[in-house]
């Protein structure tokens, strides 16, 4: 890796209309009006026109820049990549359809070391292409484990660019307010990949287990979109504009139709989370924080 190049890299701005069909295909990739919430009021704003909302994790699949990392002069050892944290915060909800342009670059790297790897952030603005009023900004935390130990040999592990958000802290040692079960589906990813991540490791056998992975995974965006959901339909009652900001870490794959227990714990406006895989007890998302509006502004249908 050459981490001064990173940080100079000029990554793609993209414009990106979607529609009323995009924001309920989305929903419905995540999870949406599953099972017995078919049917629901409160869920049918999510996929159903004449009140459509859409949920706050869409912008996940708005102005996708490519796999830019695959490149060679990126430096990077991309089959080694792995997505390590996401961060969200929404400025206003995002409408049911629309034109956003996204900006992204890269603002951090740092070195873990030779054994450890590096990491990098990827900073995503995204504004209304008419307005040019911010939606949403997001962080992704990619680590790269083959493109560590760029640091001087005796020197401090080098840390490059803007400073990195704080840590996640860890979860409160109490027993959780609230645990939510939710369902995945075994064609989860089949449905995700129509959206964003084409990768073949999670719809092909062979990909994943080249990967090391027994069978396809579901793409970490997913997981954090079905949190997303929960917390929306748990805390929010359904209403997409009182969720603020999102953050997690990624600690373990989900495999498509696993159960997800998702712990929760009240900290004023804000929740932890751990969301874990029932079937094999590994914590996929942990650490987790969200921050609630007490009441939700209007939120756009339009």
């Amino acid at each position: 890796m050459d981490p001064q190049a990173l940080l100079r890299r000029a990554l793609p701005t993209v414009r990106q209309a979607w529609t009323h069909r995009d924001t309920i295909l989305y929903a419905l990739a995540v999870g949406a009006a599953q099972g017995e919430e078919a049917w629901d009021e409160g869920q049918l704003r999510f996929v159903h026109e004449p009140q459509l909302q859409a949920l706050p994790t869409l912008c996940a699949v708005l102005g996708d820049p490519g796999f830019w990392m695959r490149e060679p002069d990126s430096t990077l050892d991309w089959p080694r990549l792995v997505h390590g944290e996401e961060s969200v915060e929404w400025f206003q909800p995002l409408p049911a359809q629309g034109e956003i342009v996204a900006r992204h670059r890269v603002c951090r790297v740092e070195d873990r070391g030779a054994e450890r790897g590096a990491s990098f952030v990827v900073e995503r603005w995204l504004t209304d292409a008419t307005s040019g009023q911010p939606l949403a900004r997001a962080w992704t935390t990619v680590v790269a484990r083959g493109d560590g130990g760029f640091s001087p040999p005796d020197g401090p592990l080098q840390q490059l660019g803007e400073p990195a958000e704080a840590a996640l802290p860890p979860l409160p040692t109490r027993s959780p307010d609230a645990v939510v079960t939710r369902a995945t589906l075994a064609h989860q990813s089949l449905l995700y990949r129509q959206l964003a991540d084409p990768n073949p490791l999670h719809v092909e056998p062979a990909a994943a287990r080249r990967a090391g992975f027994e069978r396809p995974i579901l793409h970490g965006m997913c997981s954090f979109g079905i949190l997303g959901l929960v917390v929306v339909n748990t805390f929010c009652d359904a209403q997409p504009a009182r969720l603020a900001a999102l953050r997690a870490r990624f600690t373990a794959p989900l495999y498509p139709g696993e159960t997800l227990v998702c712990e929760f714990w009240r900290e004023d406006a804000d929740l932890r989370f751990r969301v874990t895989a029932r079937e094999r007890g590994a914590a996929v998302l942990n650490q987790g924080w969200a921050r609630l509006h007490p009441a939700a502004p209007q939120c756009p249908t339009a």
